[in-house]
């Protein structure tokens, strides 16, 4: 029987937690963040598909020991390692698949996605395969309706699938502070803002700090901006928010002309799911992770093991 990813790796953690770690079902649940009814469903399938033998096999293909370690390294509550893919074009679409995996996976009816934006989410939505009866909800993070609805360059936005879509009625950068501080005091923007955290899970991605970068390509900011945010040691930014490589968030102009929720909420939350990875957004994932921001990322090998070498010489 063949399977995706994303359940071949569900299988082994499963099977490895409850005949290796001797962990309960009902603590496997727990850990995981599925049903115990699943985790003896799982189970059986570990035994009728062979992965339960003498040893539990793909140890090295799915990369539960450097999840583990990960975990341990960072502190984090969760982790999805994928193989990474030969072509390095093809990894973010990669990703993206495997976050649309884990979010199919952990979606219950009538729950409320927290939507950041850029090419990564763009595709997790996408690839996301839940029916329209689950009832399942959006609402957005940051301004910027067009990007979200009406952007070209996602011809399909997957956005049909969802019970109600939830966008913040302004742009993503207003052109003064005093303007974003007219926007940010409107009532249906504080309701949408509201809303967002209120999500059961919110999805982001991390942007690098390079000229194809998606804030550069969407022309949030130009070129020359950028190149001055990272005279002030910026690596990365979530939602716009640019941070150093410890996590702190750089006081910069623009900042305060964002629409959104400020990324130091989700250091707040327990639920934020990051799309990264790429030689290019190395540094700027592990700024997200020192801050805090992430709660489970996902990620490749070669992005994954860049992390863990970059974690043992600071």
């Amino acid at each position: 029987m063949t399977h995706d990813s994303y359940t071949e790796n569900l299988l082994i953690k499963v099977a490895w937690y409850y005949y290796k770690d001797n962990l309960t079902q009902n603590e496997i649940a727990s850990l995981l963040g599925i049903s115990r009814t699943k985790v003896v469903r799982l189970l059986e399938r570990a035994r009728v598909e062979g992965i339960v033998q003498f040893q539990i096999k793909g140890m090295e293909t799915n990369g539960l020991t450097m999840e583990k370690e990960f975990i341990k390294a960072f502190s984090l509550p969760h982790v999805f390692i994928i193989p990474t893919p030969p072509n390095e074009k093809d990894l973010n679409d990669s990703l993206s698949r495997a976050a649309a995996q884990y979010l199919n996976h952990k979606l219950q009816p009538e729950d409320l996605i927290g939507l950041g934006w850029g090419r990564a989410v763009s595709r997790t939505v996408d690839y996301l395969s839940m029916e329209p009866s689950c009832h399942v909800s959006v609402v957005t993070l940051t301004g910027g309706v067009n990007y979200y609805l009406h952007n070209r360059n996602f011809q399909d936005r997957g956005m049909e699938k969802f019970q109600h879509i939830h966008v913040i009625p302004a742009p993503f950068l207003a052109s003064t502070e005093e303007m974003a501080e007219s926007f940010l005091s409107e009532p249906s923007i504080e309701e949408i803002l509201a809303l967002g955290r209120l999500s059961k899970y919110i999805l982001v991605g991390i942007g690098g700090i390079c000229p194809d970068a998606t804030i550069i390509q969407e022309e949030k900011m130009t070129l020359n901006e950028l190149t001055f945010i990272k005279r002030q040691q910026a690596v990365g930014d979530i939602l716009g928010q640019f941070f150093d490589r410890d996590g702190k968030v750089i006081d910069l102009p623009h900042h305060k002309r964002l629409i959104g929720q400020p990324i130091s909420t989700l250091a707040s939350m327990k639920n934020v799911i990051a799309v990264a990875g790429g030689e290019k957004k190395v540094e700027a994932i592990l700024g997200a992770l020192k801050g805090g921001y992430v709660h489970t990322l996902i990620t490749d090998e070669t992005t994954a093991l860049s992390l863990l070498q970059m974690e043992v010489k600071r």
